[in-house]
């Protein structure tokens, strides 16, 4: 197991360019709950409850995301592959 003290990544257009596609896939679900949200609570809300669950998810690691800091001589390398 590798223990990582800090979250980085190669540079800060890399950072910013997850941010955006997360934000666009938070907003997608979050605009999927809403077309299959239910008039009545409680009524077959699950595929609402899925997308609403997506939507926070994904924007939480957004936050995380938005958190992390770029740091130039860090050890840790992003193997494509």
């Amino acid at each position: 197991m590798v223990d990582i003290k800090k979250l980085t990544v190669d540079n800060d257009d890399q950072r910013l360019g997850w941010i955006e596609l997360l934000k666009k896939a938070g907003q997608y679900h979050y605009d999927m709950a809403q077309q299959f949200k239910p008039e009545i609570i409680g009524e077959d809300d699950d595929v609402f409850r899925v997308h609403s669950a997506w939507s926070r998810g994904i924007l939480d690691a957004v936050s995380l995301i938005e958190m992390w800091e770029v740091v130039e001589d860090d050890d840790i390398k992003v193997i494509d592959g």
